[in-house]
């Protein structure tokens, strides 16, 4: 009886164990470079990047989604579609000539404020973003982080106590100044330098001079909705028609948060 009972026992956990490197496989992404090869079909040879809309187009079968899917999955797939119509048993090997790159930005008051990139393996938490951005200031207000998601989701982190928290492609983390604190405003998202902007003393500050003082926008920035968080509200700012005249300029208030999403286009 205990030989059987062992036996079981074996056999459940190595099952566990495959589901478990089932759900650890790798999934493939947008901007992966993937290559297909098959046996003894060279003209079938193909290599492509992943576009926006998960597809990548293969001679004879034309588009297949492969995002979302492991190579495994995928394989089966692209087989399954050969077999149909082409080829009998044919032998489709899928592998990966280049992961998509991922990245955060980090700005505000660390030492080398820019672009992270995403470790080949694992994850990269909030800590390690501002650590390989140089660390903080002396400056720096570390119990009130701003990070903000590609979707233009806001969260707002101590570096202490939500340190671990982690990051996804896309996200901007934005470091506050502790010392001036009440006469600074925070620029976010798609701006050639984010962070934290210095309100003026006396006098006011318009979105035009914070969005230049940012560096001006990124090559991808969407003008025609810059949102500024100011308190518990949400306003949005279209800068093409402010420049054009169309629209009275925008002050902005000490404590802004101005964020400068992703175009569409």
């Amino acid at each position: 009886m205990r030989t059987y009972f062992a036996a079981f026992l074996f056999l459940l956990t190595s099952l566990l164990v495959l589901n478990a490197a089932e759900d650890k496989e790798y999934k493939l992404q947008k901007d992966d470079v993937i290559r297909m090869i098959v046996f003894q079909e060279p003209d079938l040879t193909t290599e492509s990047k992943i576009g926006k809309s998960g597809y990548v187009s293969f001679p004879l079968i034309g588009n297949v989604k492969v995002s979302g899917k492991g190579l495994k999955e995928a394989e089966d797939e692209i087989k399954a579609l050969y077999e149909k119509d082409y080829l009998v048993n044919a032998q489709v090997n899928l592998s990966i000539l280049g992961f998509a790159e991922k990245w955060v930005i980090v700005g505000g008051d660390v030492r080398s404020p820019g672009t992270v990139p995403f470790p080949e393996e694992g994850a990269l938490d909030l800590r390690g973003a501002v650590a390989q951005a140089g660390g903080v200031l002396e400056s720096a207000n570390t119990d009130g982080i701003v990070v903000r998601s590609k979707s233009g989701a806001i969260s707002y982190h101590s570096l202490k106590g939500s340190g671990s928290r982690v990051m996804k492609h896309g996200d901007t983390i934005t470091v506050p100044r502790q010392t001036m604190q009440k006469m600074t405003l925070t620029v976010s998202g798609q701006v050639n330098r984010p962070g934290v902007v210095e309100y003026p003393k006396e006098g006011k500050m318009d979105i035009m001079t914070a969005l230049a003082q940012a560096g001006g926008f990124s090559r991808i920035a969407y003008k025609k909705a810059v949102t500024v968080h100011r308190n518990k509200r949400q306003m949005l700012v279209d800068i093409k028609a402010i420049e054009d005249g169309r629209a009275p300029m925008f002050l902005l208030e000490p404590g802004d948060l101005v964020v400068v999403r992703e175009s569409r286009f």
